[in-house]
């Protein structure tokens, strides 16, 4: 049955009070933190998997849509480029001066410059000799100018410059099952494993060097589920503020009877945490039901993209977090 958009401004109202009383409420760490809506103002993406940011041009991916504004003051436009399919993140490399997009169902990189006209710098196809295959996730390096992006069924991890003419690849499909996401933070990559519910952090690319990041009490190596039928199924993971913040693929459709928002948003301090099941689980802090899927820090804040999986542009958002003295 489809939900109405109804239940869901009801749904938005009752987390926003909720939010409030367990902020009020918590005296631990989590004290500190305000979640707040960011946008859009009302109503919701169709679909929402990420924000980027480059100065103050803003852009969302929306599945086979784009959406950006020119400052946070000004509303969202769609965007004029056209033909994208499933689009999952957006990234800007100063050096060429180019955003590149995952067209995720075309099986491509797309580059443009403005998000305002609908010219298309390039596509790419292939990296490394290797076809891209439903491409997720890509992040820039800003101190060494590496690009890097993944093929999620083969945790096959690419990293590149010169639109693709310099390219290499890295497979982790002896430790990783199905992969969303990349982060570099501190100078190191780190590639997301989301069935295998693990972080393999990148100590150096081309020597193949890296060490695998292990979570608590993981149960079953699946793309998505809940806490308790399969552990952790990693979205995102992010460094923000002194902690790392994660995200999981929990919702009603692949949770069955269990609890779907259970630990769908935490965040801890070491990987030894991680290992060992000791972090903060904020889910509270965002509505029931909803998908938190990619992180994005932005100086004294960070942006958390979510979908409504059941019913997708009904509840899709961006929300920022930040950490209050």
């Amino acid at each position: 049955m489809k939900v109405t958009g109804t239940f869901f401004a009801i749904l938005n109202l009752v987390w926003l009070v909720n939010a409030v009383v367990a902020s009020a409420e918590d005296k631990g760490s989590s004290s500190q933190i305000q979640v707040t809506k960011y946008a859009p103002s009302s109503d919701s993406f169709p679909g929402c998997t990420h924000i980027a940011f480059s100065g103050k041009t803003e852009i969302v991916t929306a599945g086979g849509r784009l959406f950006y504004r020119a400052d946070s003051q000004s509303p969202f436009r769609e965007s004029a480029i056209k033909g994208l399919k499933d689009a999952h993140s957006v990234v800007f490399n100063p050096h060429e001066r180019l955003f590149y997009t995952t067209d995720t169902g075309n099986h491509r990189l797309v580059t443009f410059r403005d998000p305002a006209r609908s010219q298309v710098q390039s596509s790419l196809a292939s990296l490394a000799d290797t076809k891209l295959q439903r491409p997720h996730d890509i992040v820039f390096d800003q101190v060494t100018g590496w690009l890097y992006s993944l093929n999620p069924d083969s945790s096959q991890v690419f990293r590149f410059k010169t639109a693709g003419k310099t390219a290499d690849s890295l497979d982790l499909s002896r430790y990783l099952g199905y992969s969303r996401a990349l982060t570099i933070a501190g100078g190191r990559l780190y590639v997301i494993g989301s069935s295998a519910g693990a972080v393999v952090e990148v100590m150096d690319f081309g020597k193949q060097q890296y060490k695998i990041h292990n979570s608590f009490e993981k149960k079953k190596d699946a793309p998505a589920g809940s806490w308790q039928s399969t552990g952790l199924v990693l979205n995102d993971v992010d460094l923000f503020n002194g902690h790392w913040y994660a995200t999981s693929y929990f919702c009603p459709t692949y949770a069955g009877n269990q609890n779907y928002d259970e630990n769908k948003f935490i965040r801890f301090k070491t990987w030894q945490n991680l290992k060992e099941g000791t972090w903060d689980d904020l889910s509270q802090f965002l509505p029931s039901k909803v998908v938190p899927y990619y992180l994005t820090p932005r100086e004294e804040e960070l942006f958390i993209a979510v979908f409504n999986h059941e019913d997708p542009g009904a509840f899709d958002k961006i929300y920022r977090l930040t950490i209050s003295d």
